[in-house]
């Protein structure tokens, strides 16, 4: 695809998410808030939850569950915000507000798609909408207990493919340090927008007198200088400079005491220098020209930046779970235990299939993860445990700074431990280790709070419980080493009964699930903790 076609494509994208992200946030965020602060008192709150439903929102296809589903997002969000201090983002409230839409709009693209789909679930019939909008209601408080949400980049899902996009800086011209073409990321810390340039024009070897810089040599292109902004520097101290009608004067001591004199020119217009010392600079001593460009002069010579789009297509999987019962089983339950059976069963395979997203993302994610850094447990004689495991934050630091280097935008952003290196980064204590609300130990992936200001999580079913996963997530769309998305959250099949009289439903899913195709390794790395 031509870079036109796919920086449109990428500004399509951008604006998808931001407007899929606004029309969830105005159902489930908005009426909650009030000068920016989530609404305290409770009726009052409730009330401008009920307003909004009635003014409209995403939900409205829903007919008369649209009040409870709304309710069912917001208290979604609500807890969410107390357990992260923070509103689900951008790319996640698009992502939760085209899985709705994709099940409820009926302007969709797909519609089509769509529509069969619902059809086929039996969806279209009166039982079978009441059982979409239960699905439907999931779909937020779902998304928002899944770990791994700060772990991905989310895309908005299509049923057939979706475009996940990578950008990078780039020097559309040649100025300062670099050359057209060269990529800006987190490894530049050269000159570039900056008019006063900085160039080294020789080194001192004790004989050489004469010492001369051309622009156009050194940079590929005349440049004109700014009058009476010219300075020479000898050993990184200013010593000379121009007086604004072509001349360079100046002068200092040099090792031996001695009073050196510089002469030299300058051209303004094309960025010529010359200079002339009266003795020799020493061997090593270091002959800088400051001078400030005038883009007045010439404006083709401000420096431009570009940016380099490049697309990638992805596929969704599919996910399917199957459960039975009998009818006997079903009669008898509801009989002698008042249990319903057949929802009991159908709870369990949901709950289950969406525990399985969130563990498919984890074991890509440690089966992809690239690289490890160690920590020993072991306490050194005549330290405490807490000032020995404090210096773990050391190695946190240093894991920090290589997915920064290799990703080139974000460095540490949160850690997915197992059962014992956990125990080790909570024992730490505080004030470093700061548990979320109301925390609790739990058998699956959770959320613990933060250690050294990073985000961590526990696993209590990683294969080995001493190691920790470390993961680095940017601030732009597509700055993640993961890809996720829902197409289809997950639908119920019920299939006749037959003659084993057996009542049986599927569980089905399309559901985006990838490695980033750009270098998307470099975002996760293992911390091992050995004893």
């Amino acid at each position: 695809m031509p870079d036109k076609q796919v920086e449109q494509a990428y500004q399509a994208q951008v604006a998808k998410i931001n407007s899929g992200a606004s029309i969830l946030a105005s159902a489930v965020i908005s009426p909650q808030m009030d000068g920016g602060q989530i609404i305290t008192d409770s009726a009052s709150r409730d009330e401008s939850i009920r307003h909004a439903v009635a003014g409209g929102t995403v939900f409205d296809a829903t007919g008369e569950s649209a009040g409870m589903i709304t309710a069912t997002a917001a208290n979604a969000i609500r807890q969410y915000r107390a357990v992260y201090n923070e509103m689900p983002s951008a790319e996640l409230m698009a992502s939760m507000n085209a899985t709705i839409e994709n099940m409820l709009d009926s302007s969709s693209s797909n519609e089509h798609v769509r529509q069969s789909v619902l059809d086929s679930a039996g969806m279209s019939s009166s039982e079978g909408i009441i059982l979409r909008n239960r699905q439907i209601a999931l779909v937020v408080p779902t998304q928002l207990m899944m770990i791994t949400n700060d772990m991905v980049t989310h895309i908005p899902a299509n049923y057939d493919k979706a475009e996940i996009f990578r950008i990078n800086r780039i020097a559309n011209s040649t100025f300062g340090d670099l050359t057209a073409g060269d990529v800006i990321d987190s490894d530049f810390a050269g000159q570039y927008s900056s008019m006063d340039q900085r160039i080294l024009i020789g080194n001192g070897d004790g004989t050489v007198v004469d010492f001369g810089l051309d622009m156009a040599s050194a940079k590929g292109k005349a440049m004109p200088f700014v009058k009476g902004k010219v300075r020479v520097l000898v050993d990184r101290t200013p010593c000379g400079e121009d007086d604004t009608r072509g001349g360079i004067h100046g002068r200092f001591t040099d090792v031996d005491d001695e009073i050196v004199t510089i002469t030299g020119t300058v051209n303004y217009a094309t960025g010529i220098v010359a200079v002339r010392f009266s003795k020799a600079p020493k061997t090593g001593i270091e002959i800088h020209v400051i001078a400030d460009i005038s883009i007045e002069k010439d404006p083709s010579l401000i420096p431009i930046i570009d940016h380099e789009m490049l697309s990638y297509t992805l596929f969704p999987h599919e996910s399917a779970l199957a459960s039975s019962n009998s009818i006997q089983s079903q009669f008898t339950g509801r009989r002698e235990f008042n249990i319903d059976v057949h929802g009991m069963q159908l709870g369990t395979a949901r709950n289950l299939l969406a525990a399985d997203k969130d563990r498919k993302r984890l074991n890509d994610m440690y089966f992809y993860a690239k690289g490890e850094k160690s920590f020993s447990v072991k306490v050194p004689t005549g330290l405490a445990y807490r000032q020995h495991y404090e210096a773990v934050q050391v190695v946190l630091l240093a894991i920090s700074t290589e997915l920064m280097s290799r990703t080139k935008r974000s460095g540490l952003e949160g850690i997915v431990a197992g059962t014992e290196a956990s125990r080790i980064l909570k024992s730490v204590g505080q004030p470093h280790m700061v548990y979320a609300p109301n925390y609790r130990q739990l058998p699956q992936p959770h959320y613990v709070g933060t250690i050294f200001g990073y985000k961590l999580k526990e696993d209590p079913q990683m294969s080995n419980p001493w190691d920790a996963l470390c993961y680095a997530k940017g601030r732009e769309h597509g700055d993640a080493g993961y890809v996720a998305g829902d197409a289809i959250s997950a639908v119920v099949y019920q299939h006749s009964v037959g003659r084993s009289l057996k009542h049986e439903h599927t569980l089905y899913e399309l559901a985006y699930r990838d490695l980033h195709p750009h270098n998307g390794r470099d975002w996760f790395m293992w911390l091992k903790f050995t004893q």
